[in-house]
């Protein structure tokens, strides 16, 4: 890594040094109840972690017999105590509660401090209140009371719960990592964490090489004695194989190492990683580099601090980033695509108010302006206008960075290629209002302060090209087309288009503007905003012809006090700022469509702009954060009803909603191709249908069927079928609903119409590889082609013909289909589970069920992996049992289902998601995500996940077509993506830049073709 002491960490044949003799290098403090057997485990993979020619090898002792059963042991204890170099504490609740690891812990304070303390975390929390600089005793239940109380800094410590929580730790893909954490600090203050988790991995890849070539070495042997070389080949490709799965390892556990201090190199180690293999290890260190914001956003790239520690006060866009101003007079540019955020250092003091009368209550400054490529800026202040160049100087240039004084300046502006300064101020001794243009072309900066000397008067000495006076109190300067500027007054809603070399008026005449509009940086639009406190509606004004567009821009309801604070320049989005976070909003020429983000990852979001075509960025408090709304189709809205009954106006309707709270969700995604945003359909219980990007789906008029839940099946990428609970369909074209589907209840009629009235309820409609498959109350099966124009094939259920299945709106999960569309799970009320085969009712088979295993009251399945992988798998079933647990189960086959042991306390939201191998989990207003090999914990994301009447359900939670969909307070959140090739471009756009050689880890070589480079 970068700063990196640089030594050789290969080792050879010969043994590793022997371990110290005079003394501990550690003192390892732990609570027999907690860690008893976990701790003596640990601490034997601890001393045989780091094993190198010439350093001697760890000698960390650990009590095995306890105080607690030999309380007059404590004189021995306290010797080793004064013997060794550190403490480590395994901190818990039960050492929290432990008098003795509390007499170990506060002995080592009062004879040597907490700088040679380490803290590893077994359970419980470690909580530091952020506002009050402090321990949070209350909430913190893991750490004795000793260092509760004596504890005066923000503590790091080594998270080792996701290992104490499996019996299968040592297989962890961070197992590595968090033991390189302990053992550095072990071997002096010049050793990184990275170096000796290069030193592990490159001795094992020494190792396991030594071994292949000695194989290899026999195998060419074998191979000249018999005529043939295949053997020796193919041991060859097994040795290369086997170094560079150790470098991909390498590559994700340094991944995970640095992912706190240094993201986007984090982000960008996963990438390498999966690029060379992909396996449980790297895919888990590419979904952790991801999902590592902080709170989880999936529009949110990253963010980034301005150097310095400078407070960020304003921000405008550019056409390639942002440009800025501080607290303390600095200009910031930051171009996202080259890199971290550039500061030219000002001398003023902090800055007050903008303007005099007329230019807004309340207003602060600065007001920021810039080129087209950030490279001239100038900021607004109460005493004048600081300009700055970024990049080259012009010949004979001297000066980064000049104040031009000039008291009463309202507003700036700086034409896109940065020749020309535009500035409009109200004269303190006339009362007048002027604007002035400043030639900047090849200018040294110095110059505009000094020309003639400084005797002259402020306007002489800053060398105006030109000036002029209006009758306006100039809020807002914006360079326009055909050498124009635009001049406006807000409060007097007034704009005036005047000639960029005269500034005098051309023909075109005042326009009045809409009063409390923002406008477009180029002045040619204006919004406004309208709230009633259930819907919030943007209005787009050109001022040139008078027209107007709208569009709804739903604000979640956990969010207060939205205002429009942006319109671009293509009037495609607008900005909303509210007191919790940001919501971006499409307003396009039809009304009907329209898209919205809902956007956070920062506290109290300010000075947001929109950036280009697709990207949104915000200061806050000395950071920058960019968002992107490229590629995605962006969230959903609720229904309105869902708004009512969230107020308690009413509450959710229709057939099988079960939630007195509001509408519950059924979702379907369709993905033509990979690489393609896939559409997104949400039926909820209350009749409301929405496919995402077009709008709400509307059912022809005096359809019987208004006001009934629907379930959605894509037909293709344009079309959608929606299923009635009896069998009646109806077909959309785009967003509108193209008809009823004349005679559709007559190919399902015979599952429905000649059997049990109970079993003639359609409970789940879902599309396979060829068909639509629909399941009726009683598991039978009516299968049909998805031209709808074939009689629909129907296989009864197993169980009779009672009703053992609800519609998905109340109890979803409980029908499952495969990705291939060859098997379909379910999960039958009080009944054991049941599988059947779909190709074999497609070919009118009815002998196609099989059990598989006890009732449940959640099944998943999950497609086989390919069999040119070397850990080829079957498809398999992920069922949530009555008890809560998750097991792993056969779709075939005998055997008994595999616990998962997925540890802690989790609802029963849950989904699959088939790239990454992962099952979700509710975990309060968060997701937890687990390996479904090993059941580790990978990571969460904080989805402030929606629950009209406080609980979550399971279809709140929707993996499809390689993204997550989460129902949040605001809608449906479809951003998350989890497709290995989705994950590495978005990984890839967080860094925001390609790797270098120094970014790899100790013995790891950067590929001739890095990942993230175009």
């Amino acid at each position: 890594m970068t700063d990196r002491t640089v030594r050789s960490l290969l080792p050879t044949n010969r043994a590793s040094a022997p371990p110290r003799t005079d003394g501990y290098d550690a003192f390892l403090s732990y609570s027999r109840d907690s860690d008893g057997e976990f701790a003596p485990a640990f601490h034997a993979q601890l001393l045989d972690f780091d094993k190198r020619e010439d350093v001697p090898d760890l000698n960390v002792f650990l009590d095995r017999t306890g105080l607690a059963n030999n309380p007059s042991l404590w004189d021995a204890i306290e010797r080793k105590l004064e013997r060794s170099d550190y403490l480590i504490l395994f901190a818990s609740e039960g050492a929290a509660s432990s008098k003795y690891v509390a007499k170990e812990v506060a002995w080592w304070l009062d004879h040597r401090g907490t700088e040679t303390l380490l803290v590893a975390l077994t359970s419980g929390k470690i909580v530091w209140d952020q506002t009050s600089n402090e321990i949070d005793a209350i909430s913190t239940t893991a750490l004795p009371a000793p260092l509760v109380e004596r504890i005066d800094h923000e503590p790091k410590w080594t998270d080792l719960t996701p290992l104490r929580q499996r019996r299968f730790w040592r297989h962890h893909p961070y197992r590595p990592g968090v033991l390189a954490e302990l053992v550095a600090p072990l071997r002096g203050p010049d050793i990184s964490t990275e170096e000796i988790l290069s030193a592990h991995i490159a001795r094992q890849s020494s190792a396991g090489l030594r071994n292949r070539l000695v194989n290899m070495a026999l195998g060419v042997m074998l191979a000249l004695s018999i005529g043939a070389f295949a053997f020796a080949e193919r041991e060859a490709d097994r040795a290369n194989e086997a170094v560079n799965a150790n470098a991909a390892h390498l590559l994700g556990a340094t991944s995970h190492v640095v992912q706190q201090d240094d993201p986007a190199t984090a982000q960008l180690l996963a990438v390498e990683a999966v690029e060379r293999l992909r396996d449980g290890q790297t895919r888990t260190a590419l979904f952790n580099a991801v999902t590592a914001n902080e709170p989880a956003d999936p529009y949110l790239l990253r963010t980034v601090d301005v150097p310095e520690e400078t407070g960020l006060a304003d921000v405008a866009p550019t056409a390639t980033g942002v440009v800025g101003r501080t607290e303390t007079g600095d200009l910031v540019r930051w171009n996202p695509d080259d890199g971290a955020p550039t500061v030219l250092r000002g001398d003023r003091t902090p800055f007050g108010s903008v303007g005099g009368p007329g230019s807004g209550a309340g207003r602060t400054g600065p007001v920021v302006s810039g080129s087209a490529d950030g490279a001239v800026v100038a900021a607004v202040d109460d005493l004048g206008v600081t300009v700055g160049r970024f990049g080259p100087l012009p010949e004979g240039g001297t000066s980064r960075q000049t104040h031009l004084d000039l008291p009463g300046t309202t507003a700036v502006a700086v034409t896109p290629d940065g020749d020309t300064l535009l500035i409009a101020w109200r004269d303190p001794e006339s009362g007048r209002n002027r604007i002035g243009s400043i030639n900047l072309a090849g200018r040294d900066l110095a110059v505009l302060e000094s020309d003639d000397g400084a005797q002259r008067a402020p306007e002489q000495r800053l060398a105006f090209r030109s000036k002029a006076e209006t009758d306006l109190e100039v809020t807002s300067l914006a360079v326009g087309s055909s050498r124009t500027v635009a001049v406006a007054d807000t409060a007097a809603g007034t704009l005036e288009i005047r000639s960029l070399d005269s500034l005098e008026p051309t023909g075109t005449g005042p326009v009045d503007l809409p009063e409390g509009a923002i406008p477009s940086p180029s002045l040619r639009d204006w919004a406004t905003l309208a709230s009633d406190g259930d819907t919030t509606t943007v209005t787009l004004h050109h001022w040139a012809d008078g027209s107007v567009r709208t569009a709804e821009c739903p604000v979640p309801r956990a969010w207060a006090e939205p205002e429009v604070v942006a319109v671009d320049d293509a009037t495609t989005r607008a900005l909303v700022a509210t007191d919790n976070g940001l919501v971006a909003c499409e307003i396009g020429a039809d009304t009907d469509v329209h898209r919205t983000w809902h956007l956070s990852g920062i506290r109290r979001p300010g000075s947001p702009v929109l950036v280009g075509v697709d990207r949104v960025a915000a200061a806050s408090d000395g950071r920058i954060a960019l968002w992107s709304t490229a590629d995605t189709h962006g969230d959903v809205p609720l229904p309105g009803a869902a708004g009512a009954a969230a107020t308690g106006r009413g509450a959710g309707s229709g057939s099988g909603a079960g939630s007195p709270g509001g509408p519950t969700a059924v979702l379907a995604t369709f993905r033509a191709e990979p690489t393609l945003p896939a559409g997104t359909a949400v039926s909820w219980s209350d009749g409301t249908v929405m496919i995402h990007g077009l709008g709400t789906v509307e059912l022809p008029a005096g359809s019987p069927d208004a006001g009934r839940p629907l379930l959605p099946v894509w037909l293709d990428a344009d079309r959608l079928l929606l299923v009635t609970p009896d069998g009646d369909a109806y077909r959309t074209q785009g967003g509108t609903a193209a008809g009823y589907e004349a005679g559709f209840r007559d190919l399902v009629a015979r599952g429905l119409d000649q059997g049990d009235p109970g079993c003639a309820t359609i409970v789940s409609a879902q599309r396979t590889r060829d068909d639509v498959l629909l399941v009726d109350a009683c598991s039978g099966l009516h299968v049909l082609d998805a031209g709808l124009q074939e009689q629909a094939l129907y296989v009864p259920g197993p169980l009779g013909t009672t009703p053992r299945l609800a519609p998905e709106w109340a109890e979803p999960g409980r029908v499952a289909v495969a990705d291939d569309g060859s098997e379909v799970a379910v999960a039958p009320r009080d009944f054991s589970l049941r599988v059947a085969d779909l190709d074999a009712a497609a070919r009118g088979e009815t002998d196609v069920w099989t059990v598989r295993g006890s009732s449940v009251d959640q099944v998943r399945l999950i497609g086989a992996r390919s069999s040119a992988e070397e850990t080829a798998q079957p498809e398999r079933l992920v069922t949530l049992g009555l008890d809560s647990k998750v097991r792993l189960r056969a779709v075939t086959g005998p055997g008994d289902p595999e616990g998962l042991d997925l540890t802690g306390t989790y609802g029963d939201v849950m989904a699959v998601l088939p790239g990454p191998d992962l099952v979700a989990r509710n975990q309060g207003e968060a997701l937890a995500f687990f390996d479904i090999e090993t059941g580790q914990k990978v990571g969460a994301l904080a989805t402030r996940l929606y629950a009209p009447d406080g609980r979550v359900r399971a279809n709140d939670v929707y993996a499809g077509d390689g993204q997550l969909l989460v129902v949040q307070d605001h809608g449906v959140t479809t951003g998350w993506t989890f497709s290995d090739d989705q994950m590495i471009a978005r990984a890839c756009a967080m860094a925001g830049r390609t790797p270098t050689a120094q970014d790899m880890p100790d013995g790891v070589t950067l590929s001739d073709t890095p990942a993230c480079t175009d």
